[in-house]
């Protein structure tokens, strides 16, 4: 009897024990955002944006966020993991991001940045697998507020865009994501200049 009740009082501190440690995590909620990027590669990673509707110091908090949903679970409850605290992008929007054809690497360009009020001027790559950063810098047009596409071979084509005068273009640019090296497209017959659209590359095209 001894015995049995000394088995339940030690199950009962554990469970108590396990029931405070349930209720010290925090689940972490996304706020809701616009001129952010998402990308997919197994899972559903979110970087950036801006909330019109709620007092931010400036999009510092919601610019500087970084998230990912384990998408194998399902949307009635999704698993958001924050990533913020190993995010070495300054806080932004109007950023465009690919997933690279290694199949594992997040790549992101462009942007305009909170603290500067400024585009960004760097290529940021993100390992998936190892969840590290590294960065691509190079002189070129720095844009925001355009999409990116990316072929099978690893070239990135970033169409028109908001450069840093204010300008708005319709100049290709095309990153090689794999030797990492900028050519631009040619402007013959070119679109008109834009920015906030969507684009899609078709099969064999």
């Amino acid at each position: 009897m001894s015995r049995n009740y000394s088995i339940f009082i030690v199950l009962w501190i554990l469970v108590q024990l396990l029931v405070k440690v349930d209720c010290q995590t925090e689940t972490f909620i996304p706020i809701q955002r616009i001129l952010h990027t998402a990308t997919f590669i197994d899972k559903l990673y979110i970087l950036g944006g801006y909330n019109v509707t709620q007092s931010d110091d400036g999009g510092e908090i919601i610019g500087k966020q970084f998230f990912v949903n384990d998408t194998s679970v399902t949307f009635e409850f999704p698993q958001w993991k924050d990533l913020t605290n190993i995010n070495i992008i300054p806080a932004h929007a109007g950023a465009a991001s690919v997933k690279g054809v290694d199949n594992k690497t997040l790549i992101l360009y462009g942007g305009r940045t909170f603290e500067k009020n400024e585009n960004m001027n760097s290529v940021y790559m993100f390992d998936t697998l190892n969840n590290t950063w590294s960065t691509y810098e190079e002189t070129y047009p720095h844009k925001r507020s355009l999409s990116a596409l990316i072929d099978s071979n690893g070239k990135m084509y970033l169409f028109g865009g908001r450069e840093n005068n204010g300008e708005i273009v319709n100049k290709m640019l095309i990153l090689d994501t794999v030797n990492l090296s900028w050519s631009e497209g040619s402007s013959l017959n070119a679109p008109c200049a834009r920015i906030n659209y969507g684009a899609i590359i078709l099969p064999n095209q």
